[in-house]
């Protein structure tokens, strides 16, 4: 049997990226009980998810900073990495947070962005495959 010391019990998801597909993801996971904090570049799309209970961040790190569960639901490579390799972002991340990379953004980029969390001490369950 699998030892439980390094399972956390999930109290809050942050979506990044309320598109047609994230704000879905967002509602879903509210509608499940599920503290939900959301980000995205545009106020009025989180601002639309309030009444489903979707908690609105004002910044990425603010949406990430309590979370066990991140998932990013961002158009490109370039926007994910950029805002999970910002400053902000990292320092802010919980300890033993997973990130989930829901984008259609590729297995090579996810990896690439993984391995370069991993550098900056930050180790996301997927680089932690070998």
């Amino acid at each position: 049997m699998a030892s439980t010391d390094s399972v956390v019990a999930v109290k809050q998801v942050a979506v990044l990226g309320t598109g047609i597909m994230g704000s879905a993801m967002a509602r879903n996971l509210a509608a499940a009980g599920m503290r939900t904090v959301a980000w995205d570049r545009s106020r009025s799309a989180v601002a639309a998810l309030a009444e489903a209970g979707v908690i609105s961040a004002a910044s990425p790190d603010d949406a990430v900073r309590e979370a066990q569960v991140v998932i990013t639901m961002l158009p490109t490579a370039d926007v994910v990495r950029s805002i999970m390799l910002s400053a902000g972002v990292i320092s802010s991340l919980a300890e033993h947070a997973v990130w989930a990379q829901m984008g259609t953004i590729g297995a090579t980029a996810t990896t690439q962005i993984a391995e370069d969390l991993g550098r900056l001490h930050v180790v996301p369950a997927v680089a932690r495959r070998s």
